[in-house]
């Protein structure tokens, strides 16, 4: 059984750490607030009127989320980014769907996506721009990350991190909760804690270097191969197959004593459950990634 834990914890750690990083780059929609002087030698013809109370009620939204007001709970579909010289504000995200009209980026289709939208209010007309964002592995550099600009927010650009975290749990809940027959045995050394940690460390590094989890496949595999290398050997390690397999291979002789092999062990057993931990260490991340590459390789 203690295989087993060990081996649904990294089945759980590893996925979380490529969710927390699986950047979709489904097309967004950022908007901010434009002066007047911007309406161009034509007046308010260069932009798109919209009315309606929807329209009123989310670019108002826009507005509050602009002043820094606390009111809005969603305040996070903020731009990180600093604005830009002359700019009136950060930019605000949304996802195509959550606009009045999901029509309005064909609207502006003369801009290539981006344009001025103008809404018709008591005190005048207010203006804003409207830019319909879609980025690529070309903004991912090893080093520098995620280079767009203006950045999104972490959670439009991460989507799955939420689940990420309900993964990770998941995995130290399941490492608790399973009973380990042999305490003595297969409880976590220090030296194992910090195998553990080294290995997912190293899994990571390449996601976080890189800026997304399938951009360290198309962007950053001179430093993806050889820390997941590392990653694999610092699991084995972690995981120790020969002490804590159901027919170990290997028995401890005492406190600080070495290890022996076990006379009455059974190779192909041995061997068959080493599979099948595998498979439950590394199979849904296996799952995960080719999933990744065919619908988020951008």
């Amino acid at each position: 059984m203690e295989l087993l834990r060990r081996a649904l914890l990294v089945g759980c750690a590893l996925p979380a750490l490529w969710l927390f990083r699986l950047a979709t780059l489904d097309p967004l929609v950022a908007i901010e607030p434009a002066s007047q002087a911007e309406q161009g030698p034509s007046g308010g013809s260069d932009a798109v009127s919209v009315s309606g109370p929807e329209w009123a009620r989310f670019l108002r939204e826009v507005d509050i989320l602009q002043q820094g007001d606390l009111g809005p709970p969603d305040r996070w579909r903020l731009s990180p980014d600093v604005p830009q010289a002359g700019g009136n504000g950060r930019w605000v995200y949304f996802k195509p769907d959550e606009l009045p009209s999901r029509a309005l980026p064909t609207e502006l289709g003369a801009g290539g996506g981006a344009g001025l939208v103008s809404l018709s209010r008591p005190g005048g007309v207010a203006l804003y721009r409207v830019h319909q964002r879609s980025f690529t592995r070309q903004e991912f550099t090893p080093g520098a990350g995620f280079t767009g600009k203006p950045a999104p927010p972490s959670s439009l650009l991460y989507p799955f991190q939420y689940v990420a975290y309900v993964c990770f749990f998941v995995g130290i809940a399941l490492f608790a909760l399973i009973p380990s027959p042999t305490k003595e045995r297969g409880g976590l050394s220090p030296g194992e804690l910090a195998l553990g940690v080294a290995a997912l460390g190293l899994f990571a590094a390449p996601l976080l270097a890189t800026g997304g989890s399938v951009q360290a496949l198309t962007r950053g595999l001179a430093i993806t191969i050889p820390c997941w290398i590392l990653a694999g050997i610092a699991i084995h390690f972690f995981a120790k197959p020969g002490l804590n397999a159901p027919h170990p291979l290997f028995e401890r002789t005492g406190a600080t004593a070495g290890t022996v092999r076990v006379q009455a062990a059974n190779v192909p057993t041995f061997m068959r459950w080493g599979v099948v931990m595998l498979a439950v260490a590394t199979g849904p991340l296996a799952a995960l990634v080719a999933v990744s590459m065919t619908f988020w390789n951008r």
